[in-house]
């Protein structure tokens, strides 16, 4: 089994790895190696040289949820979207009654249903 020395972070690996390359092909000039270990994925140089890299792959891994989860979350989001076009009639029912009071409950009704289909209700 191979006991991994030490832990370094990803970045200051990465530093390593160049530092290595520079090392092999000016002080002991040999080009072929340095260009062998620049090829390298860093995880390929960090599993030969036995060291751990502490974030390998460069960020935070976002959490997965499952179909149920999701599915819930959907439902919640639609009760909101519900209870937000509520109050828009509501807001648009006073609106009507304020601006147009002699047009009566037609033109509520087609401003409600223009507001739902996302048009503009002055133009109805």
């Amino acid at each position: 089994m191979v006991e991994i020395v030490k832990t370094l972070s990803r970045k200051e690996f990465e530093r390593r790895k160049a530092q290595a390359v520079r090392f092999t092909r000016d002080v002991l000039d040999d080009s072929d190696r340095a260009d062998e270990i620049e090829e390298e994925t860093l995880e390929e140089y960090a599993l030969r040289r036995h060291i751990q890299v502490m974030n390998p792959k460069g960020g935070r891994k976002m959490d997965v949820k499952t179909r149920r989860q999701l599915i819930e979350r959907i439902q919640e989001l639609e009760e909101v979207n519900e209870d937000l076009q509520t109050r828009l009639d509501e807001i648009s029912d006073l609106s009507v009654a304020e601006d147009e009071p002699e047009r009566g409950e037609e033109t509520q009704r087609r401003r409600r249903n223009a507001v739902r289909a996302g048009g503009n209700p002055r133009n109805r």
